[in-house]
């Protein structure tokens, strides 16, 4: 039996073979003493000729059928490593099931949140209180807290979420008033374009679009909107949701702080009820000074994620250490 033999082994043989096979010339006889007449040797010399072009016939088809040789020593139309240049092309049976929804094709949502620690959350884990303790422009660190409806949410991809496997849910949102302006003296459309931006948590697909303020209201220092919009799909269908935003401004912060609960339109009879309970127990428990900015890097998750905080002294001692 003969050593199994590589591809490249088995290609760098086919122009040797293919050569000998297309020599249609036979080889030169060798001097041959024999008793046979010439006429004999003649007809023998012809036979083999015959033999060697027949061969030669029936190989050709089958030497045709196989792939070029490239320069290179790879074989025309066989693919390697340098090949491919992405994921799509290596694997679309795969590819082609990553919608625009998963971690690999979205971006990660703007929400304007930096936490100082880790989310918190107390009671029934289907519907915990969350507590998050945020830094705001102003020199302000608040603490927001509400009711949840819903399991809160963990992970990079969040910042203060709670969501439910049908897609209810709410989370925190940050946006920064114009200068020498307050919550009071903002039109409703400050908050909509705040809430539906392109790299908020409803422009992960594209903008969206059809925004309404179908009503608004007052509970003291708070504002709510009941807004309705569609939002594009993974698959860039459009998807009738409504939403509940309630907005306030911690004193002392020159933010507004949101909780944006909602659903999609065909559940909303149903999630109403939720949304708006969740939305009356959202209030900022209590507000601290702090010299510590409003950045990304300063988030406590940004050096988890291999960076350098970059936050100065702060004015409780037990938050000193590491900043």
């Amino acid at each position: 039996s003969h050593p199994r033999r590589t591809l490249t082994q088995t290609v760098y043989m086919i122009p040797v073979t293919l050569a000998a096979c297309l020599s249609l010339a036979p080889p030169s006889p060798a001097r041959v003493v024999s008793s046979a007449s010439p006429a004999r040797i003649l007809s023998s010399a012809s036979r083999r000729a015959l033999l060697h072009k027949g061969a030669a016939a029936a190989a050709l088809p089958l030497l045709l059928s196989l792939p070029a040789v490239a320069q290179g020593g790879v074989p025309e139309g066989m693919r390697t490593s340098e090949s491919y240049t992405n994921l799509q092309q290596i694997s679309p049976e795969t590819t082609g099931t990553l919608g625009a929804g998963t971690m690999s094709s979205r971006s990660r949502p703007v929400t304007g949140v930096v936490l100082l620690e880790e989310v918190q959350e107390s009671g029934k884990k289907t519907a915990p209180t969350v507590s998050a303790e945020l830094v705001l422009d102003g020199g302000v660190a608040a603490t927001a807290t509400f009711d949840a409806q819903y399991p809160l949410n963990r992970g990079m991809f969040y910042d203060v979420e709670v969501r439910n496997l049908a897609g209810e849910g709410a989370f925190l949102q940050v946006a920064s008033l114009p200068e020498g302006k307050s919550l009071g003296e903002m039109s409703a459309s400050f908050l909509t374009k705040s809430v539906f931006s392109t790299e908020g948590r409803f422009g992960a697909y594209g903008a969206p679009t059809d925004i309404k303020v179908l009503s608004k209201s007052e509970a003291g220092a708070m504002r709510l909107l009941e807004i309705s919009f569609a939002a594009l799909s993974p698959g860039g269908n459009e998807v009738p949701r409504r939403a509940l935003v309630a907005a306030v401004q911690p004193e002392g912060s020159t933010d507004v702080v949101m909780l944006v609960g909602g659903s999609t339109t065909s559940e909303w009879k149903r999630a109403e009820p939720l949304l708006r309970s969740q939305a009356s127990s959202f209030k900022i428990a209590r507000v601290r000074p702090t010299s510590i900015k409003r950045k990304a890097k300063n988030d406590y998750r940004f050096e988890n994620q291999g960076g350098l905080n970059e936050r100065g002294s702060d004015s409780v001692s037990n938050l000193v250490d590491g900043f």
